[in-house]
């Protein structure tokens, strides 16, 4: 089986797209994953905001304590926290292994991408 792709002894990965080394990769995969972290944070935001009004309740009791408290400028705050957490984590990261540091945004983006994804499966009825 051959394949359109080497890998040379420098480290970097030919192809049909050109070089790319492991620097570019995994700067490509941050922001790749930054992208959808920050995506997904806005759709769990929205989609829980709208499914509070529409009268469901809220499942994760840190999320619940915050938004009675403080209402949904309490939330929307405690996500952008959430979002620094994950930076902070990233820089500590980043100094052992650039690739780990993707993998640390990319669960966050993972995580906060099912939450918005189950909250729309319940507006839609699909999840009791």
């Amino acid at each position: 089986m051959s394949s359109s792709h080497s890998r040379g002894s420098d480290g970097r990965i030919g192809g049909a797209v050109g070089d790319i080394d492991a620097e570019q990769r995994d700067a490509m995969l941050a922001a790749a994953a930054w992208t959808v972290l920050v995506i997904a944070s806005i759709l769990d935001f929205v989609t829980t905001q709208y499914g509070l009004t529409a009268g469901f309740s809220e499942d994760n009791p840190v999320i619940k304590a915050v938004i009675h408290a403080y209402g949904f400028a309490g939330f929307a705050a405690f996500k952008l926290g959430a979002l620094a957490l994950v930076a902070t984590a990233v820089l500590i990261v980043r100094e052992w292994s650039r690739t780990a540091a993707a993998g640390v945004v990319a669960f966050g983006a993972l995580l906060t991408s099912l939450a918005a994804f189950t909250n729309a499966l319940a507006l839609h009825g699909v999840l009791g």
